[in-house]
């Protein structure tokens, strides 16, 4: 395996540290080598930028260690990067949904080092996610194509929140509620850290005791973050009622229709929806189309009915294809 992995000349942003060393790719007598480009501590100038335009190099390369720097780097640059004109709507989308995912990853890692720093991290990308899905009209198809076919609760946290945000932008909720929503999709399975990974991982089927040591997760995502000042109450609502059924028969509190807070409700389909179109250890991933069918004639309890009407018309087209 090498220990280099390539990145694109497009997903730097000029005049910024990167805050690791870019390399270039040369073949030296039949051999590659790896050849010092800008330190890591240095300006990735104009003119650096202009010397790879002039020699039509795309690529450039950083070393494996440093991949986690580097999605960090875009994180902290992720609205000058969403702003540029030059870069296509697939590639701001892939900046996007990685930035989050390492942001999630290391959220999820430790929750409770450092956690007011990370909730002001996930509100910014939401912020700037927001600001994207409003003003690109391409938003929508390439985030869609960027969600994980993979589950792991980092990513599905990513998922849930690029979702939400897209329905929640497509049933014309305002930027504030827009906001709230994504935070609490990002956040939503915080509590599953205290969940023990052999139940959590396990590829059968749970015990009725494993179940209701998986049911607490809510419960433990509220004790997590319920003093935070940082986070409105609403997007609690999605931590908290994400596993709500419509009819009641959901958990941890029972209850049921409008009582579940419409978050509530949102997250309830859209949870279901990603846990099923992607594949787990005990079961291969649904297509779209599969899994709303699945949905509608399986679970109908689960969710508000005209809301998961709603989501089927929203998904449209997509949901013909491969998630």
């Amino acid at each position: 395996m090498s220990n280099y992995i390539a990145i694109t000349r497009s997903s730097l942003v000029e005049e910024t540290k990167v805050g690791c060393d870019l390399y270039l790719k040369n073949h030296i007598n039949g051999d590659i080598r790896y050849v010092l480009f800008c330190r890591g501590d240095e300006i990735y100038s104009k003119a650096r930028k202009g010397r790879l335009i002039e020699q039509n190099i795309e690529k450039l390369f950083i070393r494996t260690v440093d991949y986690a720097s580097y999605f960090r780097y875009q994180e902290k640059n992720l609205q000058d990067i969403l702003a540029d004109e030059k870069r296509s709507s697939e590639e701001k989308s892939h900046v996007v949904y990685n930035t989050a995912k390492y942001l999630v990853q290391d959220l999820l890692s430790d929750p409770r080092s450092g956690l007011n720093t990370k909730v002001k991290r996930a509100t910014k990308w939401v912020d700037n996610t927001v600001n994207y899905i409003l003003h690109d009209k391409n938003a929508f198809s390439s985030l869609l194509k960027v969600t994980s076919h993979d589950y792991y609760t980092y990513t599905h946290s990513v998922d849930i929140s690029v979702l939400a945000l897209l329905f929640g932008r497509h049933i014309h909720l305002d930027i504030h509620n827009l906001k709230c929503l994504g935070i609490g999709g990002l956040l939503h399975d915080i509590g599953k850290v205290e969940i023990p990974l052999d139940i959590l991982n396990k590829p059968g089927k749970l015990t009725k005791g494993e179940f209701e040591i998986i049911k607490k997760h809510p419960e433990m995502g509220i004790e997590f973050l319920k003093e935070k000042e940082d986070i409105d109450e609403k997007s609690l609502e999605v931590v908290i009622q994400h596993h709500e059924n419509y009819d009641g028969t959901g958990y941890p509190n029972g209850i049921g229709g409008k009582d579940i807070h419409l978050f509530g409700r949102i997250s309830r389909v859209i949870d279901v929806y990603d846990a099923i179109t992607t594949n787990r250890c005990y079961r291969k991933a649904l297509t779209p189309y599969d899994a709303l069918v699945e949905m509608s004639e399986k679970m109908e309890n689960c969710f508000e009915q005209e809301l998961f009407k709603e989501f089927v018309y929203f998904l449209g087209p997509h949901s013909q294809g491969e998630k």
